[in-house]
């Protein structure tokens, strides 16, 4: 009986973490994560020249 828990606990935490990682893609913030591009090639620029 124990072993059959720890598969069912097993499988709820993937199902979660599944579950959660395609809302947070989904619900993403779009403009911060242009916002982050912005700072990231603009940091390349600086230290290109």
């Amino acid at each position: 009986m124990g072993l059959e828990a720890a598969y069912f606990l097993g499988a709820l935490v993937l199902l979660i973490a599944l579950i959660y990682g395609t809302l947070s893609y989904h619900y993403r913030n779009r403009a911060a994560t242009r916002a982050g591009g912005e700072i990231v090639r603009e940091r390349y620029r600086q230290n290109q020249g």
